[in-house]
C-alpha cells in the first residue's frame, strides 16, 4: 500500500514538475510573440512619426527594431533559463552571487566592451546611421548590412563583410543621409568663347529641370556654377545639381550625358585634362575598395550628403584625389 502511494505521489511530483516547465516555456513564447507585436507597432510609429525622407525613417526602424529584438531575445530566453532550473530544485542563489563576483572581474577586463555598447547606443540614437546606409567608418567604406549595440556589421565594395566594434568608430561620414549634390567638372578647350559656353550651359541645365524622366531626380538645380580655373590649354566650367541620396548616381550619369549632347551639338570642343576623361565629377579622396562594388558605384561622382563631403573612388591608390571620369 505505501510503495503504491509513494510511486503515485513520485508520478503526482514529476508531473506538476513538467506542468510548472511547460509553463515557463510556453511563456516565454507567449512573451516574445507579445514583443514582436509590441517591436513591430514601434517601428511603425518611427515610419510614420520620425522626420526624414521614407527611406531614412525605414531604415531607422529596421535598425532600432533588430536592436530590440535581439536584445529582448537574450534577456528572455535567460530569466526563463533560470526560473527552469530552480523549478528543478536546484538553488541558483550561489549561482547568482558568483556570476556577480564574475562580472566584477570580467568588467575591469571588458573596459572595451562596455565602450563599444557606449557608442553603439549612440549611433542608435543620435541616428547617425542605420542598415543599408553607404557610409565610410574605421578607414573602411561599404553598406551597411547589421548594426547592434557591440558591433556595426559593413560590406565593402569586394564584397568583403567587415566586423567594426562601435568603440573604434570615431569619424562617420554618411554617404546616403538626407541628400546629395553631385558636382559634375566640364573641361573646355580654351579656344571656344567662354560666354557662349555658359550660356549654351545654362539653356541645357534648364532643358534637363523642365524634362520630366530628369526633372524628377532632382531636389534644385542643376546650376551652372561658373568657370573654376583656367591653364593647360582649357577652362573648366562646374555644374551642380541637389538630389535624394538614392537618385545620386542616375542624376549624375544623366547630367553628364546631356551636357555632352549638347556641347557637342552646339560644336563646343571638349578639352580632356592630362590622364582624365572628357567630362568628369569631382570630391574628397575615398578609399579604393569601394569602388569596385558599392551600389550605383560611388565612382560616378561626387556628392555632399548631411554635411559631409564625399567624392569619387578610383582604382588608383587610396586617399588619392579620382580623376574625372567619363559619362
Amino acid at each position: 500500500m505505501l510503495p503504491a502511494r509513494a510511486a503515485e505521489l513520485e508520478t503526482a511530483d514529476l508531473m506538476g514538475l513538467a506542468a510548472r516547465l511547460a509553463i515557463i516555456f510556453l511563456g516565454a513564447i507567449l512573451i516574445l510573440r507579445v514583443r514582436g507585436i509590441l517591436i513591430g507597432r514601434l517601428e511603425e510609429t518611427i515610419r510614420a512619426r520620425s522626420a526624414g525622407e521614407d527611406v531614412a525613417r525605414e531604415k531607422r526602424a529596421k535598425t532600432i527594431g533588430g536592436v530590440l529584438r535581439a536584445g529582448s531575445r537574450s534577456v528572455i530566453f535567460l530569466i526563463a533559463a533560470l526560473m527552469g532550473v530552480r523549478e528543478l530544485g536546484l538553488d541558483i542563489t550561489p549561482a547568482l552571487a558568483a556570476a556577480g563576483g564574475f562580472g566584477v572581474a570580467a568588467g575591469l577586463g571588458a573596459q572595451s566592451l562596455v565602450r563599444d555598447w557606449i557608442a553603439g547606443f549612440f549611433i542608435i540614437h543620435d541616428d547617425q546611421y542605420g542598415v543599408g546606409d553607404i557610409v565610410r567608418v574605421a578607414g573602411v567604406a561599404g553598406t551597411i548590412e547589421q548594426l547592434t549595440l557591440r558591433h556595426t556589421e559593413l560590406r565593402d565594395g569586394d564584397g568583403s563583410l567587415h566586423f567594426i566594434p562601435n568603440g573604434e568608430i570615431k569619424i562617420v561620414t554618411n554617404l546616403t543621409k538626407s541628400w546629395a549634390a553631385p558636382l559634375i567638372r566640364v573641361p573646355i578647350d580654351a579656344e571656344e568663347d567662354p560666354d557662349r559656353v555658359l550660356k549654351i550651359l545654362e539653356i541645357m541645365a534648364r532643358d534637363f529641370r523642365a524634362d520630366p524622366a530628369t526633372g524628377a531626380l532632382l531636389v534644385d538645380g542643376p546650376n551652372v556654377l561658373g568657370i573654376e580655373d583656367v591653364g593647360g590649354g582649357q577652362f573648366t566650367v562646374l555644374i551642380q545639381a541637389r538630389t535624394r541620396p538614392e537618385n545620386r548616381h542616375p542624376a549624375t550619369r544623366a547630367l553628364r550625358l546631356a551636357t555632352i549632347r549638347r556641347l557637342q551639338a552646339e560644336g563646343v570642343s571638349l578639352q580632356a585634362p592630362p590622364g582624365g576623361m572628357a567630362v568628369g565629377a569631382t570630391g574628397g579622396p575615398a578609399p579604393a575598395t569601394v569602388a569596385a562594388g558599392l551600389p550605383g558605384a560611388l565612382a560616378s561622382g561626387g556628392a555632399t550628403s548631411g554635411g559631409a563631403t564625399s567624392g569619387p573612388t578610383s582604382p588608383g591608390t587610396p586617399g588619392a584625389p579620382a580623376p574625372g571620369t567619363s559619362a
